[in-house]
């Protein structure tokens, strides 16, 4: 038989999708599952795979899952109102009644002529004859749930580009002109968020949600006697809702008062309300820092459901890392010697995660730092770019990388830099720079064997150890 003319057989999302549609029939969910996510996979563009999808995995109990799908097309389709039939079909499916049926009115809104309004009258038993008041009920709502969906899963541009493109009236909203607030506040943009949250607390000083917002907002802008004014008022302040408790709870803990942060989002979990990416990452901090470690693994675990997150960033292993820093500091930053220092900045940066150092304070150690160590720290954290910062942690990564990592071959290593910056050579490649380091203080490394481990061809390897012997005899 003649392989070459066999033809090959590739199948598209259409063959998965009737494959799922076949097993539904049969009544073999789960393997309906798996083809509906191979079709959704390959033809992610296509709605109708899109949503069989999604309404299989709400009817399996992954409803975040589903719902991520959904709103994840929703933003690419630059929220096709055609998705509202989608979201309250899934909402349908899970038996949420009230969800269902106000994305559905607001589809209804969107396609009068779809005379969708007279089904949802007849599915829920409601009369919409003050369609007015429901609408608008409906658009309130919609936009609001969809914007925490984002915003508690980390998708805050998102969501702040949906309330950008909400009916102007719901802009104009106290609620929604906070959270206009919050999303500015998260994407550091102050002024315009202080703009809002000013005039709000003008129109009212007992709104929890707009003093919160405040008090983190002086909090990142160094506004301390502000700062300390609005913490008080938050610290004390009785929430008279589960709404209030939310949001004033989420900002204490922020701010790592985690006692009075458990104390009112505690009893939110035990009723299973606002539950989410947020309330479960601030429950789950406040209860390590509270000595409830198994507690704080178990609520980590849960989050895992809502936005998939490494364990480098659970609060244990935060802790482990703002330790290490610590003992980073203790041995290096006290040393008399430049370069030793300039070591410690380098070990502080391979802590992982690499944002723990934010809030730590080793900051005050490195405002005592000579200019040198400044411009690397503001090189690694600051994004401000330095040339020699540049080279001095090129070389050094390129030594940890091949195990030599060890004080000695980093302490060489700024000591070639420095001697080729005071000469004013300014390499192209670092690398045969970095073999010549290794060649000079490890007696056991031949040339050829430093040369193979770094790539390096005899005539740079060669060239660079001329250049460094060259720039010693001149001084």
């Amino acid at each position: 038989m003649n392989n070459n003319k066999i033809i090959p057989f590739h199948p598209d999302g259409d063959f998965h999708f009737k494959q799922g549609m076949k097993k539904i029939e049969q009544n073999k969910k789960t393997e309906a599952l798996l083809s509906f996510e191979k079709a959704y996979e390959l033809e992610q563009t296509n709605l109708s795979f899109m949503a069989q999808y999604a309404y299989l995995l709400a009817e399996k109990g992954q409803v975040t899952r589903g719902e991520q799908i959904i709103i994840e097309q929703f933003i690419q389709h630059q929220y096709d109102a055609e998705f509202y039939f989608i979201f309250s079909q899934l909402y349908m499916i899970i038996g949420d009644a009230n969800k269902s049926f106000l994305f559905g009115m607001k589809y209804a809104s969107e396609f009068p002529e779809e005379k969708y309004e007279e089904e949802l009258e007849e599915m829920f038993e409601i009369d919409t004859d003050e369609t007015d008041d429901i609408t608008e009920e409906a658009d309130l709502f919609v936009t609001s749930h969809l914007f925490q969906f984002l915003f508690m899963n980390a998708r805050i541009e998102d969501a702040l580009d949906l309330l950008n493109a909400a009916p102007l009236y719901i802009q104009e909203t106290k609620e929604f002109r906070n959270l206009k607030a919050m999303a500015l506040l998260f994407l550091n943009r102050y002024e315009e968020a202080h703009v809002l949250l000013e005039r709000l607390l003008q129109e009212d000083k007992t709104d929890m949600h707009a003093l919160s917002h405040m008090t983190l907002l002086y909090y990142h802008t160094d506004e301390k006697a502000q700062y300390e004014m609005s913490l008080s008022k938050l610290e004390v302040v009785q929430p008279m809702n589960d709404d209030d408790k939310f949001k004033i709870g989420i900002v204490l803990n922020f701010l790592k008062k985690y006692e009075r942060s458990f104390e009112l989002l505690y009893p939110l979990y035990k009723k299973n309300l606002f539950m989410s990416f947020q309330l479960l990452h601030a429950l789950s901090q406040a209860a390590y820092h509270l000595d409830r470690v198994t507690e704080s693994q178990e609520i980590w675990q849960k989050m895992q459901e809502f936005h998939p997150v490494s364990e480098v960033h659970s609060p244990w292993k935060r802790a482990e890392a703002e330790q290490s820093i610590t003992d980073v500091e203790e041995k290096y930053f006290n040393d008399d010697d430049l370069f030793m220092r300039l070591i410690g900045i380098y070990r502080m940066s391979r802590v992982k995660p690499f944002e723990a150092i934010f809030g730590h304070p080793v900051w005050e150690a490195i405002e005592n730092l000579g200019d040198l160590e400044k411009m690397y720290v503001s090189w690694l954290y600051k994004d401000v770019h330095f040339k020699r910062p540049e080279i001095m942690h090129h070389g050094m990564n390129v030594l940890y990388e091949h195990d030599y990592q060890a004080d000695t071959y980093l302490y060489e290593w700024l000591l070639v830099v420095s001697v080729l910056y005071e000469a004013q050579v300014k390499p192209i490649d670092i690398e045969p720079y970095v073999a010549v380091c290794v060649y000079q203080v490890d007696t056991m490394a031949s040339k050829k064997y430093v040369q193979e481990l770094f790539g390096v061809s005899r005539y740079k390897f060669q060239k660079a150890l001329e250049t460094l012997s060259k720039i010693n005899e001149e001084s």
